[in-house]
């Protein structure tokens, strides 16, 4: 699974798309995980999700909620759709507004059926009209926004069903995977192994190793992969560095073991990536 593994490591705190059409390269067709909370509403057609290993079949109207640093893709079908897609951080949402994200997003992945629309879809449009306009108080009103979205979905919930509390084990759980998570995030570049989660997060090796597969679907070694190649990817593309000084910046001692993890992820060698991504730029350039 690990050449298939994708990390997005967004500068924003607030993303939100739309798109139409059949499958296209704009959605999720490969293994992929984040530091955001994700919300996908499906406005026609249907969605096949494989979410740390779990099938989950969305049809019209259906909102599927996804923790951050989960394992999840969409498979590929023959199916034409519409749909909303929005990311967020905790930091997006006032604090008191958070405690929503503990009840929505912590009992793993949640699919809705929404059986009266409207009002998800008119504070979905004032979203994507907010988030493209340049209006004062714009990134308030979209907190605001969200917030509304947030509090329908739990009273969607809770119009269906009871809402059992949380064990503690399993909130501990989010936190130190989350922990883990930004950790290596933000230290990618160094030399992390298990040994050294072990003892910042008083842990068995073991116990880590086990954390990662379960939470979010690959090993810890995979996801230190992953993290370090989506970043080589953009240093390729938007920096002259070369391979050997991009091989130090993500954190490979090796140049040699750089490009066969380089290749196992991309099928392709570091400077056949950098030429292709200047053709593609190329190609897609509009001339005045």
């Amino acid at each position: 699974m690990a050449e298939k593994v994708n990390v997005s490591l967004r500068n924003r705190s607030f993303y939100i798309d739309y798109s139409r059409g059949y499958e296209n390269s704009r959605d999720m067709k490969n293994y992929h995980l984040h530091q955001d909370y994700e919300i996908f509403y499906l406005l026609e057609g249907e969605k096949v999700f494989l979410i740390n290993g779990e099938k989950f079949v969305a049809i019209k109207d259906t909102i599927m909620l996804i923790d951050k640093n989960i394992l999840h893709k969409t498979i590929v079908n023959d199916h034409k759709y519409q749909r909303i897609v929005l990311n967020f951080r905790d930091c997006f949402l006032l604090e008191d507004d958070q405690i929503l994200l503990s009840t929505l997003f912590k009992r793993g992945p949640l699919m809705l059926s929404v059986k009266n629309p409207t009002t998800f879809q008119m504070i979905l449009e004032k979203m994507l009209e907010e988030y493209h306009m340049d209006n004062t108080g714009g990134d308030r009103y979209l907190q605001l926004l969200l917030s509304q979205f947030l509090i329908e979905c739990k009273r969607l919930i809770c119009s269906h069903t009871s809402m059992s509390e949380y064990s503690k084990a399993t909130c501990n759980q989010h936190e130190l995977i989350d922990g883990m998570i930004t950790y290596i995030n933000e230290r990618f570049h160094q030399d992390i192994t298990l040994s050294i989660l072990a003892d910042k997060f008083f842990l068995h090796e073991q116990s880590i190793s086990k954390l990662f597969k379960q939470s979010i679907g690959c090993s810890f070694t995979e996801y230190m992969n992953a993290v370090r190649i989506t970043e080589a990817k953009r240093l390729l593309t938007e920096t002259n560095l070369k391979i050997n000084q991009i091989t130090k910046k993500v954190g490979y001692t090796n140049h040699v073991h750089f490009w066969r993890i380089f290749k196992k992820f991309t099928g392709m060698s570091p400077n056949n990536y950098r030429e292709q991504e200047v053709e593609n730029c190329k190609r897609f350039t509009i001339k005045a």
